[in-house]
């Protein structure tokens, strides 16, 4: 489904601020894959979605999505494929629409060769995947979603990107900002859209026990590199602990990030 060759990322080129943030990167993700993605801040995780949503096009290497050539293609012409969620919750919805406006704005983007209004029809199934959340927005559809609260906000968002039907979903950190109640409530929903879409779905996290939890497979990245790659049992039997460990194995030198190391 993606595949990055030789990526390598370049900012501020040929000036004495050059910084090489992303260092001949190779990664094959298969479709359907569940990837979870930790590393300390400024480890490159961030600018890895860039690259793949076509935020930002690489310095050199090569990107393909699902066996398509897409390295310098912008952000818009990836836009049909994947689906990119943010940590702030404001990023995901237009504050000053109706709730069902904002969800009738998504589903035409990933259904454009489809006629359709916001009629009878398209209130009924927007109601019907509004139950889905749980969180009784069914009832709420008129309400401008500058309404809700921050994880109403999220999970809405969630679900508005599986509706405009991509085959790609990237997360970054999307539940970072909400309470531990809330943020329960948005992983329980992620993983039952993906399953129910059948998504391949990279997740950037902060959380080291969400990171072993979720998904099929776990990257550590660090200086812009992948340097743990673990999948299948060998991931289900890791610990955070051990995670630490191969860490410190691998680059001989301490682990430094309180934020992630909190959440083990």
């Amino acid at each position: 489904m993606i595949r990055l060759t030789d990526i390598n990322k370049r900012f501020h080129e040929t000036t004495p601020n050059e910084v090489h943030l992303i260092k001949g990167l190779n990664l094959q993700i298969k479709k359907g894959d569940f990837i979870t993605i930790i590393g300390s801040n400024g480890a490159g995780k961030t600018t890895l979605f860039n690259l793949i949503s076509g935020n930002l096009l690489p310095s050199s290497g090569s990107i393909f999505i699902n066996q398509r050539e897409v390295t310098n293609d912008p952000e818009y012409k990836r836009a049909n494929t994947i689906g990119r969620i943010f940590q702030d919750p404001l990023l995901g919805t237009a504050s000053g629409m109706t709730l069902e406006d904002n969800m009738m704005i998504t589903f035409k983007k990933g259904f454009k060769w489809l006629s359709i209004s916001l009629g009878k029809k398209m209130r009924e199934f927007f109601k019907t995947e509004l139950i889905r959340l749980d969180m009784g927005l069914e009832s709420r559809m008129k309400e401008n979603v500058c309404m809700l609260s921050g994880g109403q906000r999220q999970a809405l968002t969630l679900l508005m990107t599986v509706l405009s039907n991509p085959k790609i979903l990237l997360l970054d950190e999307h539940t970072a900002a909400l309470d531990p109640r809330n943020a329960a409530i948005v992983m329980y929903l992620t993983q039952k859209f993906i399953q129910d879409h059948s998504l391949t779905t990279l997740m950037i996290t902060h959380n080291m026990k969400h990171a072993i939890e979720f998904g099929n497979r776990l990257l550590m990245m660090d200086s812009g590199e992948i340097i743990i790659d673990i999948e299948g049992d060998e991931k289900k039997k890791l610990t955070p602990g051990k995670l630490v460990e191969m860490f410190s194995e691998i680059r001989k030198k301490e682990f430094e990030n309180d934020e992630v190391l909190l959440t083990r």
